[in-house]
């Protein structure tokens, strides 16, 4: 009778003329393996890329990112750095910005578009364009009455004649209206705000003479900035002042993750020098650049630590297990050559690497070790049984061998399920961890063999190690199965339980998703600090939504609608520094400024005449006496300042009422004078163009294809999902194509989400396929996989010529229905088998739930990637051990090589991934974290109820085989068909 080990089936053939090749030959073939492996790194070497954009991860073909791909080909895809300067005077801030801003400036192969200041240039000559056509109009009006002025005649401005035509135009107006008509008010309410002024001014020059308020009202309204000489140049500060920006691109030539690391360090250098120069300031730096290089520094600096330690503690824990040096050397030789073949694998399929993909070496440490674990395992236990070298390995090959190739086959599956989601990272790393893992897997088979009858040759077996046995497990399992059983069920209950929460009235999961990328840094990380005071002190986020507008009139109209918005704090774009009517409507008019203030005279240095300080006090209380009867508030105001200042002007002595006058005088001229050269400095009738502005700011805000950008900030932190989802949703009911970092994040967390747990799931029913076929005959296998194959690809094919779309998912779900009721009709033990076999990582896994959801730790982008890596690492343990259940004629126990491999297997990924729980990158350490939890689970139902529940079957089986009175033969327990059992006692 042979055992079902020794069947002759395809697989273990294969396995069992591939290790007689390979101990026949074993120089030769360490030789070919050795030299591939060189070839490999030397192709990976010169052809690899590293795409460092974390753009890159996205599907090209999702529209979301296609809006994306349009803004960054207009526009460029560098965000800026931020430079914060932090301070209780505004002129201090300035000085800092200045010296920085320079510093920058001449270092272009570093730094570009430095803007921290805005100089209006030549907009100051072209101020009048930005007038309406009416409000020109109304100042040609009121300028032509200062004509004979503007001659010369400055002697018709003396206080004197100003009363008294403030009066006469008074009178006349009055005389010309009922009183009652709203046109009559808007008549004279310019002649009544200039009285106003002109009583105030008197009043205010009399108590301080120091300080003159001009009398005259503006002819018309410039921008401050553009009248105001002193605000010439415009630093870019926060409203208090304590708080200034300095905005830069960094020239990233690195092909590096680290892109702007040069920039980025260069930057932190001239930081520290301008800082010891202005000790009254503090200057940080932060922005979307600095975030993301101190967040691969971070990580980078974390993962170097944590390898150090994965590798002492996994070469520690092998020697632990294998009771000696050589074999875990042999195991991690034979790695490294499978590494060099997945190099050179990823260059040849994929080509290059992204930030996601990077972390396939980890992935392949963790899990192609496991392959090794296994046959040295069985190996061993060979030659302590009495095996010579060579049928040791051939026996190894055969007996572990389908396990081997079942879990490398149904992980590799597991990872390629990610290519069918749509976040292109992840479809990336599914096909290069898949290929490394088959890798691993037929390095297990060539180059190990070949290295242990290398090895081992000249060694007796008594004088080869013992590996852990694990017999208190194994006794605990075998003699009291259904105890462990219960408890076991009851322990996985309890735990799974605190993954759910009853919650109005209903059932939801107890783990929550976290969206915010700031809480993946490391703690206290200055940028992310800087960045949450400046949204804090200054209402400015890093993060802002992108509308691209084809005019100046079509964005300043999305202004409009934006700024409307209630998650909305302010919008920028640079539409709104630029004329909003057409030059052709304003050209001749302001021409006409420039023609009429072309005939400027100067201020005469005193007003030639006697001044009679009486007379001029007749004219005042005249116009007095007609402003107190007029109701308006603004006359009532104008007379009651009037009435002060006569009281206390009758008060001083006539010299000094004269001497008053004549200062009063000559500084109301020249206040009138400098309101002409301010017109006529900002009369230039040439068409204001971009040009006309700093190129730091156009290029920022016009492409060269003449798209007009805006950036739209957030009124909350949208960092947290809340927050961000109502912004992002506000900013599209407006522009339905709006892009931008905000909406890139939003679209990617919920796409790779989506991903991980449609890769899950899709993993999870191709690796029940695979197992199901691994556990039925051959014959069985046929019929159960492709009669239903047959019937949904007909079933495909009709829908698809009566253009019905089809649904993936629902073809492969209705596929593995079928495929499930066919194998239970032929063998229903098969199917057993596979839900056994599956039980680990889906028992762990919701176990690994319950305890996350006790310590209250979150899934996130970083460690969601648990999902699929704890779906492998679980099925892992259950294959190997439903094969060396189905292995045994006899009442289970598992095997001390079976035991012994799963333990080392999952310690060695613990310890491996655990390693980065030393990480201070907070997603590093949750990514640890999770996966020792998993792992954990995982080790915990593959050791404890699931050997003791194939112990409960293999005691039925031999029962009922006693009350039948039929020889008992494990076969049938094993799940075999009853042919195969047949044939197995034959």
């Amino acid at each position: 009778m042979r055992s079902p080990a020794k069947r002759d089936l395809f697989i273990s053939d294969l396995l069992r003329s591939l290790t007689e090749v390979v101990v026949e030959r074993p120089i030769l073939t360490l030789l070919l393996s050795f030299s591939l492996a060189a070839g490999c790194v030397a192709f990976t070497v010169e052809c690899m890329d590293l795409k460092t954009d974390r753009a890159d991860l996205i599907d090209p073909n999702a529209a979301f990112h296609k809006r994306w791909r349009s803004y960054t080909q207009n526009f460029g895809e560098v965000s800026d750095m931020v430079v914060v300067v932090e301070g209780d005077q505004p002129e201090a801030i300035k000085q800092a910005l200045k010296e920085l801003g320079a510093r920058m400036e001449s270092e272009s192969d570093l730094f570009r578009n430095v803007l921290y200041k805005i100089e209006p240039g030549l907009l100051r000559n072209k101020g009048l364009q930005y007038l309406s056509p009416s409000q020109l109009e109304a100042g040609l009006n009121r300028l032509a009455e200062y004509r004979p002025v503007l001659q010369g005649r400055w002697d018709l401005i003396t206080l004197q004649s100003l009363f008294s035509r403030l009066r006469y135009q008074l009178k006349n107006r009055l005389l010309e209206s009922d009183g009652n008509s709203p046109n009559d008010a808007n008549a004279i309410a310019p002649l009544l705000h200039h009285a106003e002024l002109l009583s105030s001014s008197l009043a205010s020059f009399l108590d301080e003479p120091s300080e003159f308020k001009p009398p005259w009202p503006d002819l018309v309204q410039l921008d401050r900035h553009m009248r105001d000489s002193d605000s010439e140049v415009i630093y870019l500060l926060n409203d208090e002042g304590t708080l200034g920006f300095l905005k830069a691109f960094p020239v990233e030539d690195s092909p590096d993750f680290n892109g702007a690391t040069q920039s980025i360090t260069r930057l932190r250098q001239l930081i520290g020098g301008v800082q010891t120069r202005h000790p009254s300031v503090r200057i940080g730096l932060t922005g979307i650049p600095v975030l993301e290089h101190d967040e691969m520094q971070q990580s980078q600096n974390d993962m170097i630590h944590a390898s150090a330690f994965s590798f002492v503690g996994c070469g520690f824990l092998l020697l632990v297990g294998f009771r000696g040096f050589r074999h875990p050397f042999l195991a991690l030789l034979m790695l490294a050559v499978a590494m060099c073949w997945a190099f050179g694998y990823t260059t040849a399929s994929v080509g290059h690497l992204n930030i996601l993909s990077v972390s396939f070496a980890a992935i392949l440490i963790g899990l192609g070790i496991d392959f090794a674990i296994h046959y040295l395992a069985r190996y061993l236990q060979l030659r302590h049984d009495g095996s010579a070298l060579k049928p040791a390995l051939l026996e190894s090959s055969t007996g572990v061998g389908t396990g081997i190739v079942t879990a490398a086959v149904t992980t590799a599956l597991a990872f390629l399920c990610a290519t069918m989601t749509s976040f292109l990272g992840v479809a990336e790393l599914g096909i290069i961890a898949a290929g490394g893992i088959l890798l691993c897997a037929f390095a297990t088979f060539v180059v190990l063999p070949a290295l242990v009858i290398l090895a081992d040759r000249h060694v007796a077996p008594q004088k080869l190690p013992t590996p852990f046995q694990g017999n208190v497990l194994r006794m605990l399992t075998s003699r009291y199965p259904a105890t462990v059983v219960l408890c076991s069920i009851i322990v996985i209950a309890l735990v799974t339980r605190k993954a759910f929460v009853f919650r109005d009235n209903a059932v939801t999961w107890n783990v929550e998703y976290d969206y915010n990328l700031l809480n993946l840094q490391a703690d206290n990380l200055e940028s992310v600090e800087i960045q949450k005071r400046v949204f804090r002190e200054a209402q400015d986020s890093l993060l802002f939504a992108v509308s691209l507008a084809d005019t100046a009139e079509e964005a300043r109209a999305l202004r409009r609608q934006f700024e409307e918005l209630p998650t909305v704090h302010h919008v920028e774009e640079l539409a709104s520094r630029l004329p909003t009517s057409p030059a052709d409507e304003t050209n001749l008019m302001v021409q006409g400024f420039h023609a009429e203030l072309a005939r400027i005279t100067l201020v005469p240095a005193s007003f030639n005449g006697f001044v009679d300080p009486e007379q001029i006090g007749v004219s005042i209380d005249d116009l007095y006496l007609m402003l107190r009867s007029i109701s308006d508030p603004v006359a009532k105001h104008a007379s009651v300042a009037i009435n002060q200042f006569l009281d206390r002007f009758e008060q001083l002595s006539l010299e000094r009422q004269i001497a008053f006058i004549h200062e009063y005088q000559l500084r109301m001229a020249m206040a009138l004078h400098r309101q002409f050269l301010a017109l006529k400095g900002a009369s230039d009738p040439n068409p204001v163009t971009l040009d006309d502005l700093p190129s730091a700011l156009t290029s920022r805000f016009v492409s060269r294809e003449g798209k007009w950008l805006l950036q739209i900030f957030p009124k909350e932190q949208i960092w947290e999902i809340e927050p961000l989802t109502r912004f992002v949703d506000d900013v599209r009911s407006v522009d339905s194509e709006a892009t931008g970092t905000p909406l890139q994040n939003y679209e990617a967390s919920r796409q790779i989400m989506e991903s991980y747990q449609k890769a899950a799931v899709y993993a999870l029913i191709v690796i029940c396929m695979v197992l199901l076929m691994d556990l039925l005959s051959r014959r069985h296998v046929l019929v159960s996989a492709f009669l239903p194959a047959l019937i949904v690809g007909i079933a495909a094919l009709t829908l698809h010529f009566r253009k019905t779309e089809v649904d993936l998912w629902i073809l492969l779900v209705s596929y593995m229905a079928m495929v499930v009721v066919v194998a239970v009709i032929l063998d229903y033990r098969s199917l057993r088998d596979t839900l056994l076999a599956i039980s680990p990582p889906l028992a762990g896994g919701a176990m690994m739930l319950g305890i996350l959801a006790m310590l209250k730790v979150q899934l996130n982008p970083a460690n969601l990637i648990v999902l699929p890596l704890v779906l492998g690492i679980g099925v892992d343990d259950g294959v190997h051990v439903i094969h060396d259940f189905r292995s045994q004629n006899r009442r289970y126990r598992m095997s001390a090589s079976t035991i012994n491999a799963i333990i080392l297997t999952s310690l060695t990924s613990m310890i491996g991934f655990g390693s980065m729980m030393l990480a201070a990158h907070r997603g590093l350490y949750s990514l640890g974290l999770v996966l020792v939890i998993g792992v954990a689970s995982c080790l915990f139902v593959s050791l404890v109820p699931l050997p003791a529940a194939l112990n409960l079957i293999a005691r039925n089986a031999i029962d009922r085989s006693r009350d039948s009175n039929v020889e008992p033969v494990k076969h049938a327990s094993a799940g075999l068909s009853p042919e195969r059992a047949k044939d197995a006692v034959n």
